[in-house]
């Protein structure tokens, strides 16, 4: 299409709605602009088209036979669209909101707190796609993400939902006597969390002379952490139990920071199905 052919759109709103009003001022309410403006948006026409589109009628208008030919062809166009528009907004209503999460967070937070949000609304279908991998919002079709960092992803909307709320943590016979010597200490991570181990190294836990062993899951590195091979980074909500128990002991609990699991959603979209959970979710935390 090129639409450098195609006359104002402004201009062709203000007639289809003139032509099917009948009324100048009709199409001025109706667009919320002056009865000037449309008249001036008629005359423009007319004069693109070298023709009289429409004639006074009484009080009304009435279109010459140009003009409902017109009126017709665009009565049909803007039908399309706004049947286009509506299909795509029922599509967009009826599909899952998708959640993208840390397998972290969505383990120790988001989980046990799910079932509260479906029982108040039971409408909304959810998506929630645990990864490691930085999702692309646009691209990927995410409505939202909770990502762990500092807040600051160009381009996007991050508000701070919770702080890490992390524990460093082994059992109590490797209790350190000295804090200068736990970098020096048997650490286990998981590469693909890498959230845990930047919390460490803010922390001054490890630094790049820490002996490490990386462990494909964090059920492995909580067993080796139980097993009293070393130290481990967990959510502490995980490990309460075994805090309260003494069967482990922190070494080093979160201190506040900007640090934490922030909602990540693009700037200007947000569904109406993204605005409630992301308002459950802060009610929630």
């Amino acid at each position: 299409m090129d639409w450098k052919t195609i006359p104002s759109l402004a201009a062709l709103r203000a007639f289809e709605a003139t032509a099917r009003l009948e009324s100048l001022s009709g199409a001025a309410g109706e667009l919320n602009v002056t009865h000037a403006a449309v008249s001036q948006h008629l005359r423009t026409l007319e004069a693109e088209f070298g023709c009289t589109l429409m004639q006074r009628a009484g009080r009304g208008m009435q279109l010459t036979d140009n003009g409902r030919r017109l009126a017709a062809a665009l009565a049909d166009g803007f039908g399309t669209i706004a049947d286009g528009v509506v299909q795509l907004r029922d599509q967009q209503a009826n599909r899952p909101l998708v959640v993208c999460v840390t397998p972290s967070f969505a383990e120790s937070w988001l989980m046990p707190r799910l079932g509260g949000f479906w029982q108040k609304h039971p409408d909304i279908q959810l998506s929630v796609q645990p990864g490691f991998s930085l999702v692309d919002l646009k691209r990927d079709g995410v409505d939202l993400a909770i990502r762990y960092g500092r807040g600051s992803w160009e381009g996007l909307k991050a508000r701070k939902l919770v702080s890490a709320a992390f524990v460093a943590c082994a059992v109590p016979k490797l209790r350190p006597k000295n804090p200068a010597d736990i970098p020096k200490a048997q650490w286990f991570f998981e590469p693909a969390r890498a959230e845990f181990r930047v919390w460490a190294e803010s922390q001054g836990l490890v630094n790049a002379d820490t002996p490490w062993t990386a462990m494909e899951t964090n059920q492995l590195i909580l067993s080796a952490v139980r097993a009293g091979y070393g130290f481990g980074v967990q959510n502490k909500a995980l490990i309460q139990d075994d805090l309260t128990s003494g069967r482990l002991i922190s070494v080093c609990d979160d201190v506040p920071s900007d640090l934490g699991y922030y909602v990540v959603t693009r700037e200007g979209f947000e569904t109406p199905a993204a605005r409630t959970f992301i308002k459950w979710l802060f009610k929630s935390s």
